[in-house]
């Protein structure tokens, strides 16, 4: 069974465009990382982070995300999520493992589709599902993923303040251009 998980981030998927790219080191640029929370009477939190990096190990191709410098636009905020809630100190990062053989390269086009990888956050692993889109870009490929993730399935408790909790569910987008270095 695929579960949903809740992480701010979700780019495994792009990383398989990187395969088209023999087996030179993988690097990541203008990468953008959002996620997007949603609360009662229409609040929606949404954070950002421009950190990611992308690497091979094996047959997987492996995305990481800090997560210290996730930023929602408010101070105090920050400092709960990351300390409270993603306990950053203990869980650095949120780390996306797929196989190269379940991606579709770009390999002349666009190319569309969903994947599955294991996610780890907040120290717990579960199989992820994702959807990707990559289109080739000169020496590499341009990528846009989407996950949608539920923290709770990570051990993570349901942020809340002054009595206002938000969805355990989290949409997470990620987009980066891949090249080999």
């Amino acid at each position: 069974m695929i579960r949903r998980a809740v992480v701010p981030f979700s780019v495994a998927v792009v990383v398989a465009a990187a395969s088209s790219l023999s087996h030179a080191a993988l690097t990541a640029s203008a990468s953008q990382v959002t996620f997007t929370a949603k609360g009662p009477a229409g609040v929606n939190i949404v954070g950002r982070s421009t950190e990611l990096s992308l690497a091979e190990s094996g047959d997987e191709l492996v995305v990481t995300v800090p997560l210290a410098k996730l930023d929602t636009g408010i101070d105090l905020r920050n400092r709960h999520m990351r300390d409270k809630y993603l306990e950053v100190g203990k869980y650095p990062a949120a780390v996306l493992k797929v196989s190269k053989s379940a991606l579709t390269f770009p390999k002349g086009g666009p190319v569309t589709s969903k994947g599955t990888g294991t996610l780890t956050l907040h120290g717990q692993s579960r199989p992820t599902a994702f959807t990707y889109a990559a289109k080739p870009a000169g020496a590499g490929a341009s990528v846009s993923a989407s996950l949608r993730l539920d923290m709770t399935e990570f051990g993570i408790e349901k942020p809340g303040y002054s009595g206002v909790s938000v969805k355990p569910e989290v949409e997470v987008t990620v987009t980066f251009d891949v090249g080999g270095a």
